[in-house]
């Protein structure tokens, strides 16, 4: 699928924890929404809906070398994905 849109980077690289998950979507998409995420799972449910745009993507650079989540954060994570289809993935 070609990438239409505006692009929001979210450098994964090096993410072994919560924290630092939740510091680069916050450097990635959520500061520009002048919010902070806390990682609180229904907050970045609703930082997804910020962007005006009809449909975004997020390009998760690093996302195949980050270990950051455990298995229920990660489903989580995916189900939140899955439920926002205006949210285009791109998984590097």
């Amino acid at each position: 699928m070609p990438i239409t849109g505006p692009q929001y980077l979210i450098e994964l690289h090096g993410v072994r924890d919560m924290d630092a998950f939740t510091s680069a979507f916050n450097t990635g998409l959520i500061n520009a929404a002048g919010g902070h995420w806390g990682g609180n799972w229904d907050a970045f449910n609703d930082y997804l809906s910020w962007p005006a745009e009809d449909s975004y993507t997020l390009i998760l650079d690093g996302w195949t070398s980050c270990n950051a989540l455990g298995e229920r954060d990660l489903a989580i994570f995916e189900g939140i994905l899955a439920s926002n289809p205006h949210v285009l993935v791109r998984l590097t």
